[in-house]
């Protein structure tokens, strides 16, 4: 008999620590608001500007996603992908706008790559030649390729001020895109062509632009609107 009450005790007290531990857990929604501001009142390296702040829901749409999450998804899903990362001036002006969208048309679940680190680097030399700093992922690369009539010219510019091609294409970001069964049904690139310094963030009238851009793909998304094709 002891030993059947010390057996139960210690089944209580395991159990007890998954539920803690299950409560602890942090949703991928609390992750990326922290991740985004953290950096809130910072300043980028020794400039004098500052990281836009970003306010944003504990309760968002944010997944975290692999490449082969994305890459299924754009084979025969559907969903919102959105490509980006937190000190992406433009992508923290992006961000709140893509999410009270979600928020608006009732998207549960936007897929998020971090992309600061997956991007190959390359620069030109001072013989005109390029030179790869950093190789992009493998998982990078099948996304380039995955995405490539979407994508533009991986452009640089050399000591003279001409531009140079890099031969292959690249993700810029804030990108995002949106897909109804396999097919990208629409893709939207940077934020609104008024707002020239992505330090100053968005007003009301230019959130609201970006907000409506997202918003007309989301509904294609949901396949719940007419467009010419229907």
């Amino acid at each position: 008999m002891k030993y059947m009450k010390k057996l139960f005790c210690g089944l209580l007290i395991v159990l007890s620590l998954f539920i803690i531990a299950g409560c602890d857990k942090e949703t991928d929604g609390e992750k990326f608001k922290q991740e985004y501001e953290d950096l809130n009142g910072k300043t980028i390296g020794d400039t004098k500007y500052e990281y836009p702040k970003v306010e944003i829901d504990k309760d968002n749409a944010i997944k975290y996603a692999s490449y082969d999450d994305v890459l299924e998804l754009l084979t025969d899903g559907t969903g919102v992908i959105y490509l980006g990362y937190p000190n992406c001036p433009w992508c923290r002006s992006a961000v709140p706008a893509l999410l009270d969208a979600a928020d608006e048309v009732g998207i549960k679940e936007i897929y998020y790559i971090n992309m600061e680190n997956e991007r190959d680097e390359i620069k030109v030399k001072e013989d005109g030649t390029l030179e790869t700093v950093k190789e992009g992922t493998e998982g990078y690369k099948k996304l380039l390729e995955r995405l490539d009539n979407i994508l533009d010219e991986y452009t640089l510019t050399d000591i003279h001020g001409n531009v140079v091609s890099a031969n292959e294409k690249r993700i810029y970001v804030p990108l995002v895109i949106f897909v109804r069964k396999g097919e990208i049904v629409g893709y939207h690139l940077d934020t609104v062509e008024s707002q020239k310094n992505p330090f100053d963030g968005l007003d009301k009238k230019q959130k609201n632009e970006l907000m409506d851009i997202y918003v007309n793909y989301m509904h294609k998304v949901l396949g719940d609107i007419c467009d010419s094709s229907c």
